[in-house]
């Protein structure tokens, strides 16, 4: 049997070896581009959860300013302070609509997502961050919330030598369409004595994360 000239044959074996090549080349690309997918979606999830922790935080310190305002704010003398310091029932409406100086107190409402809802209304009647403390807050700039925190304070039904606050507060993150909502009860004995925060959760998955002083 005659054999194909050795020009036939290499050039055989050079199209075999360079169609193999082609094929890893395109199996290395196609391995470069899912992982660089891969690692485009992490850090896309990474910063996302980077930002739902700063809208977290900002709810939190709505609720370290609420709690302020409940022990009499920058106006510890003023009808406002004086209304928490009595749980007056007069001073928190339904709807939070009371209006100055009874911004954002409510009257108690069963439905405990309802004043979440309020919270997310630009022009609703919740409280924004330093309002009645002075507290001050950075905003709006790279890296920091696009909007200052905000709470709403509830008159709860209650006995005993004290009264009950349920603080729900919203804090946004420095990406739009990022907040979270924390809930928080604050006990402020009768007489003048400073309170404490007796329970919190985190609004929206409603996980339960109750902790008491």
């Amino acid at each position: 049997m005659r054999q194909a000239p050795i020009s036939m044959r290499w050039q055989s074996e050079h199209g075999a070896a360079l169609l193999t090549a082609l094929i890893l080349m395109l199996t290395v690309l196609m391995i470069g581009i899912a992982s660089t997918r891969s690692a485009l979606q992490t850090a896309r999830a990474a910063g996302h959860e980077r930002d739902r922790v700063l809208a977290l935080q900002m709810a939190d310190a709505a609720l370290f300013d609420a709690e302020r305002d409940i022990e009499g704010g920058s106006a510890p003398g003023s009808a406002r302070a004086a209304a928490f310091a009595a749980g007056q029932p007069s001073a928190f409406e339904n709807g939070c609509g009371g209006g100055t100086p009874y911004n954002g107190l409510c009257a108690h409402d069963p439905d405990q997502e309802r004043h979440a809802a309020f919270l997310a209304e630009d022009e609703g009647p919740a409280v924004v961050f330093g309002t009645f403390t002075g507290s001050m807050m950075p905003d709006g700039e790279a890296g920091l919330p696009l909007e200052a925190p905000r709470y709403l304070i509830e008159l709860m039904p209650a006995g005993g030598d004290a009264h009950l606050y349920r603080i729900t507060a919203r804090g946004a993150g420095a990406m739009p369409h990022t907040w979270a909502a924390l809930q928080a009860y604050y006990r402020k004995p009768q007489g003048g004595m400073p309170g404490r925060r007796v329970g919190w959760r985190e609004l929206g998955n409603w996980s339960e994360a109750y902790a008491s002083n």
